[in-house]
């Protein structure tokens, strides 16, 4: 029996959620970009790229599709991420699922993609495709795939692994399960037959295809799969297809994947996986042009009109011709096709006319019950006669008959009540407590979608050379910082009464008891109102249930200073000082041989070694504390990319930093050193503290250490070898060093008590007194 994970505590902490929409500045539309999007309306192609988790797409292939071929391409990743470590702060679990899906948005705003995710949870490595379906509850996420599929109607879908090995881990391979599943399954309407009455029809792509790969030293392509050219460059945008894809990569900071721009020649590879198998390129035998729908014709001859007589200079002079095709657009009988192609050709009549659109708040949240205010502003840069009709919020209706002046701003300001029974903004993904292994999505309008819809839009027809068009505008909240200029995020409705900090969490020692953790949370307590703030994505607000964690533990401790090397993704500190300790940050010039002799123990934050580059000019300084009598605990850090460790130097003899891991948080423990200090002072751990971990066991395990080293623990997941390097300890001099696996940084503040006990035994200065409960 799998036991349930979960990257928060177990009784759901959440209440209410807000999260942003955009956080990027204006976007300006030059008059080659206009043009390429002219060259667009041409293109009747569409293509679905599948994965697991936000980071693992293609972003050179989905910029190459999107950008370069112009098919309408989508990425459908399984998860939002939320199971995975955070490189630029300590957000985790839900926190982080909501960094990374916007992170993963922006990423498409690059390089041209639309995003689609399941109701999948990312619930932590895992190692076996079954596991991972299990907690997926496999049938929910194909049927989720099925219905994007069926909404999308991709005439290919790609997949980024395969079922097998290769695929990495169980998310990865799992997710190529789902896609081939669900490619046969949408086709079929006895599959999933109640989505057939909410709008989709029964849709067959294609083909399905695997994009292999060649990263993390495995290759799996070869010069005998089929292979394209996607290193072309794009003269009317300005970028090459690297380039793009570079900065859409870019996008994943939590992850530490900033990428450098690649220029020139590029390959892509791909296997057949099933339907009609292809020959020299993905898209064979798929008529993307005007021809697959009946009267298209016309429309073709139409917009290659438009592009031969486009004048860079005056984009505008295009817009009789546009407003022609939008009419002709009209009598296409393909419902997909018509839609898509007459919203392409609205926003280019926007871009062609310059037609700036905004609508402002005075703020960014509103209370329930208070009044939205803003200013609707517009303002039309061209030639071309532009006349407001009408404005629309909500119930709000307001005509207007308002010539816009040659650019001249026009502006109207709006007040609407806001009802205090209006929905508080929340991401739709987490409005219903969640299963096990996927969130409670009972609305199946909203199951596939990156993120809610605003929580408020403007709806203005304007008459542009007497034809009406209507443009949806959200609403804003314009932040201009003096260093860094104007951002905009979204208006989001909060609760009338709200607090601004989650209650401290309690921890009781309590000798001899039975170890407990629980939430309490008082009598009509209003929700607690948490940001989250970083410059690459919209600022996102959550609300909590006002609880208080308190923590029940048969816990001691000895010594008293804590010195504390700042990492990433870490909340350690916090139940540290629960303990009883007091915790003092280290930054680089605060470890001095004077500082750190006044420490019972230094422990090193998680991927300390990976984000702080000076670390290894403090390698003989910390390594003197140890053999003066001081205690050092290293967590883990990763040997990758993101930082290699195998120029520096950690513990007093050398091993090395693997990739080993222990993903089943109930993997049994074993003690190899039952007579360890560190297992008996001052807390006797036993195989007790190792009940209620959640997520995993451990990761990046220590590796090739010699015998001055001694392994505590021995544990492995089913089906694998015993691993002996969670947690590795040598006595050094007077002092002890300590390297640890082991997630004490998802363990300790979730409040898991034997994790508090071994971790309080690691810190403990060995030669000083214990400190009495209290």
């Amino acid at each position: 029996m799998i036991s349930k994970r979960i990257a928060f505590p177990s009784i759901f902490w959440l209440l209410l959620i807000s999260i942003g929409l955009f956080a990027q500045k204006q976007q300006p539309w030059s008059s080659g970009e206009i043009l390429h999007q002219m060259k667009k309306l041409n293109v009747l192609g569409s293509v679905l790229y599948m994965a697991a988790h936000p980071d693992d797409e293609n972003t050179r292939l989905i910029a190459y599709m999107a950008r370069e071929r112009q098919y309408r391409t989508g990425y459908m990743a399984m998860t939002r991420g939320d199971g995975g470590q955070n490189l630029i702060g300590n957000e985790q679990g839900f926190e982080l699922g909501l960094i990374r899906t916007q992170e993963l948005l922006g990423a498409r705003r690059v390089d041209g993609g639309e995003q689609f995710f399941s109701r999948a949870f990312d619930f932590g490595y895992s190692k076996r495709t079954e596991e991972a379906l299990q907690f997926w509850d496999k049938e929910k996420i194909i049927a989720d795939a099925v219905w994007v599929i069926r909404n999308f109607k991709p005439d290919i879908i790609i997949s980024r692994f395969p079922e097998d090995s290769r695929a990495g881990h169980g998310h990865h391979s799992g997710s190529a399960v789902v896609a081939r599943e669900a490619f046969i399954a949408a086709g079929d309407p006895n599959r999933y037959p109640e989505q057939l009455k909410n709008g989709v029809k029964p849709w067959k792509a294609k083909r399905i295809m695997w994009n292999t790969f060649s990263f993390g030293g495995s290759n799996t392509t070869s010069e005998s799969q089929m292979k394209i050219e996607v290193g072309g460059f794009l003269p009317l945008i300005g970028k090459s297809i690297g380039e793009i894809s570079a900065e859409s990569r870019s996008q994943h900071r939590s992850q530490g994947f900033g990428s450098a721009s690649s220029r020139g020649s590029a390959t892509e590879y791909f296997l057949h996986t099933s339907g009609d198998r292809a020959e020299k390129d993905p898209m064979d035998g798929v008529d993307c042009s005007w021809n697959r729908v009946e009267g298209g014709k016309a429309i073709e001859g139409m917009v290659n009109a438009l592009v031969s007589s486009y004048s860079i200079q005056d984009p505008a002079a295009s817009i009789p011709q546009l407003l022609a095709i939008k009419k002709a657009l009209s009598g296409v009988k393909d419902d997909y096709w018509r839609e898509r192609k007459m919203g392409e050709v609205d926003k280019l009549i926007q871009m062609a006319a310059g037609l700036h659109l905004e609508a402002l708040s005075d703020k960014q949240h509103v209370r329930q019950g208070d009044t939205l205010k803003l200013s609707l502003n517009m303002i039309n840069r061209s030639a071309v006669a532009v006349a407001v009709s009408s404005v629309k919020l909500n119930d709000l209706q307001l005509n207007k008959s308002d010539a816009l002046k040659r650019n001249i701003n026009w502006n109207q300001s709006i007040s609407l009540p806001i009802s205090p029974n209006h929905p508080v903004s929340q991401p739709y993904w987490l409005v219903n407590e969640m299963n096990k292994g996927y969130f409670n999505v009972t609305d199946q309008q909203l199951i596939g979608k990156g993120q809610n819809d605003p929580a408020f839009e403007v709806k203005v027809t304007v008459n542009i050379s007497s034809e009406p068009v209507t443009y949806s505008i959200p609403v804003m909240h314009r932040i201009v910082d003096p260093a860094i200029g104007e951002f905009f995020h979204p208006v989001m409705v909060v609760p009338p009464v709200t607090v601004s900090s989650q209650p401290k969490a309690v921890l009781k020692k309590t000798p001899g008891k039975n170890t407990s953790r629980q939430l309490s949370m008082g009598n009509n307590a209003p929700p607690v109102m948490t940001k989250i703030d970083y410059e690459h994505i919209p600022s996102i607000s959550y609300f909590t249930e006002n609880k208080q964690l308190e923590i029940d533990v048969d816990l001691k401790t000895a010594g008293k200073k804590i010195g504390y090397i700042v990492g990433a993704g870490d909340k350690v500190t916090g139940m540290i000082e629960l303990m009883g300790f007091e915790v003092t940050e280290l930054g680089r010039a605060d470890i001095t041989p004077e500082k750190l002799k006044q420490f019972d123990a230094v422990v090193v934050g998680v991927r300390a070694y990976n984000v702080n580059d000076w670390m290894g000019e403090k390698y003989d300084m910390l390594m003197d504390y140890v053999r003066s009598g001081g205690n050092m605990v290293v967590q883990y850090n990763t040997n990758s990319f993101a930082g290699p460790l195998q120029r520096l130097k950690i513990g007093p003899k050398p091993f090395l930093i693997s990739r080993g891991r222990v993903s089943e948080e109930d993997a049994e423990v074993k003690f190899l050193e039952p007579n360890d200090p560190v297992l008996n002072f001052p807390n006797k751990i036993s195989q007790d503290d190792f009940k209620g971990w959640i997520q995993e066991r451990g990761i990046y395990y220590a590796d090739s250490f010699s015998d001055d080293y001694k392994a505590i623990f021995g544990m492995n997941d089913i089906g694998e070898s015993e691993l002996k390097g969670s947690l590795i300890v040598r006595n050094e001099g007077k002092g002890r060093f300590m390297y640890t696996g082991l997630v004490f940084f998802r363990q300790l503040p979730a409040g898991v008590p034997g994790a508090i006990r071994l971790f309080a035994n690691m810190i403990s200065n060995p030669n000083a007194k214990v400190n009495e409960s209290k």
